[in-house]
């Protein structure tokens, strides 16, 4: 995605991205963390790590990081759930930051 040169290219490149789940939510006791790498087939290496910060009401924040790729994403989950009558629904609510680091002006790289 940091290579994509066209805005617009790049836009729709975040949004699939972000629509294939990478985000996943954490069910441990409070402090537990969970940490995985991707292997990709350029050989080069995805680091994802989460973590249960908050029990009541429970909240998950995790961080991955490509650094081959000048690829950050910062996030948290908050997993809720409503009952609708005769059903029940569960929705996963939260923030996420994904920066492109070989872009933009700040130390930080874009947003």
């Amino acid at each position: 995605m940091p290579e994509i040169e066209d805005p617009i290219l790049r836009f729709i490149s975040v949004v699939k991205f972000y629509l294939s789940g990478v985000k996943k939510p954490l069910n441990p006791i409070l402090g537990e963390t969970f940490t995985c790498y991707w292997e990709y087939p350029d050989h080069t290496r995805g680091y994802y790590i989460s973590e249960q910060t908050s029990h009541h009401p429970p909240k998950s924040s995790y961080f991955y990081m490509a650094p081959e790729h000048n690829i950050r994403i910062d996030g948290a989950l908050k997993p809720r759930s409503r009952f609708l009558g005769n059903s029940a629904a569960s929705m996963m609510e939260g923030i996420a930051i994904l920066r492109f680091l070989n872009r933009g002006t700040t130390r930080g790289g874009e947003k």
